[in-house]
């Protein structure tokens, strides 16, 4: 290319014209033009969606708080509905009150109809219903009819003495239907501080059956303190048992075990003991001992009840003892039942005092089924908090009394400490109910709730003069961890 310039001509090549155009374009090229977001706007923008976020994540909690408290009682009911299934057990007993009241009533029963006989009677006399048919001259004298006594002598021979043992043995088979062997595994330690297990075997007897467990009676110095608990069905067969509860004051303790744990084939052989009455034992009945009563595990003695009327004093309550003649040590465990394989009686080693020492000793079962039945139900057992005893007739007479209890002991801590109740106060109402014995006392105290208010109706007799006081007591639930 050739350029002319004041008369000059010059040649250019392209390349050389590419790279002028270039120079010229950068000389006259505006200033590029850079967008920079304000740093106050960049915040703006992520802050707001976080706050946002922030304030539905707190208003879905309280949300769901709200709707969890309204739901959570009824999610709670439909999820353990299961164990509203448990059916409540009870054991009725008739008390020595109701036989008399019962005797009162049969009594003018008996009356009745003595006295429609004595109507139809005249000094021997027969008077018909219809006087006015016959004449009093016409009646023939009443002749009693003649006795008969047949006598026939029977001799006993080996074969009959045999048969009533086959009936005892029969009694007992069924009764052991109700027995199981409980295996326990306590750690301890020995002397020089090394871990020691110890497994104890002693037996159990089934009291209850609330359509999801089998509830099984068993002593409590035997499970407690133990790592594992298992009911033994057979060789081959341990079933795993929880604590259900249990009562120091007794040596007494309820164990639990699923019922679709147990194998079918076993659970035919299996029933619930069938629970009598202690108030009519009467001395020199026949008495079956079952359990471990000898100390071996299901084994079985053969007895007559010896002794009966002692008692054994516990906080607000008093149980009935009786004695048997069967061989007795410091393993013997099991229930006493009698010749129609009813449980008359707990074997016991809590009350072993005095001349109970070294015999055979029982809780009479008819005292002890309203303990039994909170066990088995989970209910909380009453606490009041003191150790009395019937008044004397001289007690009474010396008071001016016709009932009552004598308060001997009051327990530290308890309601009735708290409340006032004092060593030698007699009590003689319970919220204007008559208090006739311990056991009236207890049954009062019981029917009622842990925090419930009763006022007590008491004679204060620590002081010179007798004075009477009514006293207000809040019951508690008893602990175990109290005498």
């Amino acid at each position: 290319m050739q350029v002319a310039k004041k008369g000059m001509v010059i040649n250019m090549s392209k390349n050389d014209q590419d790279n002028k155009i270039n120079d010229q374009d950068k000389k006259f090229e505006f200033i590029k033009e850079q967008v920079i977001v304000k740093k106050h706007k960049k915040i703006k923008r992520y802050l707001l969606p976080l706050l946002f976020n922030i304030s539905m994540a707190i208003m879905f909690g309280l949300i769901a708080a709200v709707t969890f408290c309204i739901a959570e009682p009824r999610l709670y009911a439909i999820l353990h509905k299961e164990k509203d299934d448990r059916l409540p057990i009870t054991f009725p007993t008739n008390y020595p009150d109701d036989a008399d009241n019962e005797d009162d009533i049969d009594d003018e029963d008996d009356n009745t109809n003595l006295g429609n006989d004595h109507m139809g009677e005249n000094n021997g006399v027969n008077v018909s219903n219809n006087s006015e048919d016959k004449d009093i001259d016409d009646i023939e004298p009443y002749t009693p009819p003649e006795q008969v006594i047949v006598e026939q002598k029977i001799r006993a021979d080996m074969e009959d003495y045999t048969s009533m043992y086959d009936e005892i043995r029969r009694v007992a088979n069924s009764a052991n239907q109700s027995i199981v062997r409980v295996s326990s595994t306590i750690n301890r330690k020995d002397w020089f501080g090394n871990p020691v297990n110890k497994k104890v075997e002693t037996t159990g007897i089934i009291i209850a059956n609330n359509g999801k467990e089998l509830l099984i009676l068993v002593s409590l110095d035997r499970i407690k303190g133990a790592s594992s608990i298992h009911v033994v069905i057979s060789d081959t067969h341990y079933l795993e048992a929880k604590m259900q509860d249990y009562e120091n004051d007794i040596n007494l303790a309820v164990i639990a075990i699923d019922l679709e744990d147990i194998p079918s084939v076993y659970m035919n052989n299996l029933k619930v003991a069938s629970l009598g009455e202690s108030y009519t034992l009467a001395l020199g009945s026949p008495i079956l001992a079952l359990g471990n009563p000898n100390g071996y595990p299901i084994s079985m003695e053969v007895g007559v009840i010896t002794s009966k009327g002692s008692s054994a004093i516990i906080t607000d309550n008093k149980l009935d003892l009786f004695n048997t003649n069967i061989m007795d040590n410091e393993y013997s465990d099991g229930v006493i039942v009698n010749m129609k394989g009813e449980v008359i009686g707990i074997i016991t080693r809590a009350f072993k005092e005095g001349v109970n020492n070294d015999i055979n000793t029982n809780i009479g079962i008819s005292k002890l089924k309203n303990i039994i039945e909170r066990m088995v139900n989970g209910k909380p057992r009453i606490y009041f908090g003191i150790i009395a005893q019937e008044l004397t007739d001289d007690a009474k007479a010396q008071h001016d009394l016709a009932l009552g209890i004598y308060v001997n002991e009051v327990e530290a801590n308890s309601p009735a400490y708290k409340a006032g109740i004092k060593i030698g106060d007699i009590i003689t109402k319970v919220n204007d109910n008559i208090v006739s014995s311990l056991n009236s006392f207890y049954n009062m105290v019981s029917n009622c709730e842990p925090g419930d208010e009763i006022t007590v109706n008491v004679k204060r007799t620590s002081q010179s003069t007798d004075k009477e006081l009514d006293i207000k007591v809040i019951l508690e639930e008893k602990g175990n961890n109290k005498k």
